[in-house]
């Protein structure tokens, strides 16, 4: 039997833990991925992995989030919203280790609409297009919304 795997972005927020459930309920093995900076950490999101029961890998992004930090190419994101091209960077990686692991597919908790600027449709396809991943992110709490 051929176990589908997806690589999940995981954050240890609801929405990326719920992204996560959705997908492992189809029967599908999921390996989670975190990223840190001098501005977030990982502890959340492995705390998350322990009660999703996921393998969870971390890695560091420094250099390249604070390149994107100094000039980012779609502007800044507001308060806790992080920016277009930061999202870009992330599933980036993420493509890349998916690639690496053999996985199928992404899967991000992104919802359409509930961040204003980073999660409108523009800004969701920007995203996958930047990332060079269109067509291998997949958002299941937005999954009606979205093509």
């Amino acid at each position: 039997m051929n176990v589908t795997k997806a690589v999940a972005l995981l954050s240890g927020g609801l929405d990326s833990m719920l992204a996560i459930k959705v997908i492992q309920e189809q029967g599908i093995q999921v390996v989670g991925v975190s990223f840190v900076t001098p501005f977030f950490s990982a502890k959340r999101a492995k705390e998350a992995a322990k009660q999703l029961s996921i393998p969870l890998h971390i890695f560091d992004i420094t250099h390249e989030h604070l390149e994107i930090v100094k000039r980012p190419k779609y502007g800044y994101g507001k308060y806790m919203n992080p920016c277009i091209d930061c999202h870009a960077l992330l599933v980036k990686k993420a493509g890349e280790f998916m690639e690496q692991v053999g996985a199928s597919f992404i899967v991000s908790g992104e919802v359409l609409g509930e961040r204003p600027k980073s999660q409108n449709r523009t800004a969701l396809r920007i995203v996958e297009k930047e990332s060079g991943y269109r067509g291998y992110l997949l958002r299941p709490l937005s999954a009606k919304l979205l093509p």
